[in-house]
C-alpha cells in the first residue's frame, strides 16, 4: 500500500471531549493518532455526516480547547466504534504550538524511533 501521508502520525490514544458547533454539543471520543495536518478520531456513535467540519477538542490535562476546521476524507466503522480521518484545513498558530508541545512531551519515544532509528 502506498503511504500518502506527508508527516508521520503519532499514536496518542487519548480520551478527549469534542465540541461541535454544528450540533452545539460535546461528544466524548478518543484521539487515536495525529500530526500537525490531521488526526484520527473514534467515537461510540456516528457524528459527522458532512465532509467539512468545525470542531474544538481538548489535548492534555489543561482543558484548553483547540479549534480546527477540517475535511473528513474518510470514515469507517469497526465493531462498535466510528472512526474518522480528519485533514486540517485551518488552525491558528498557537494551536499548532500546543499540538507540537504535546507531541514532543508525550511521544518522544516514537519521535526517536521514526527519525533517529
Amino acid at each position: 500500500m502506498d503511504e500518502r501521508r506527508q508527516l508521520p502520525r503519532w499514536d496518542i490514544k487519548k480520551e478527549t471531549k469534542v465540541w461541535m458547533p454544528q450540533t452545539q454539543s460535546f461528544s466524548h471520543g478518543t484521539i487515536e493518532d495525529m500530526h500537525l495536518k490531521g488526526m484520527r478520531l473514534s467515537f461510540n456513535k456516528r457524528l459527522f455526516e458532512q465532509q467539512a467540519v468545525h470542531i474544538y477538542f481538548t489535548l492534555g490535562d489543561n482543558f484548553d480547547l483547540i479549534k480546527v476546521e477540517a475535511l473528513v476524507p474518510w470514515e469507517k466503522q469497526e465493531q462498535d466504534r466510528y472512526i474518522y480521518g480528519l485533514s486540517f484545513t485551518e488552525m491558528r498558530d498557537e494551536n499548532k504550538v500546543k499540538i507540537g508541545e504535546y507531541i514532543t512531551a508525550n511521544c518522544f519515544d516514537q519521535i526517536k524511533s521514526k527519525w533517529w532509528a
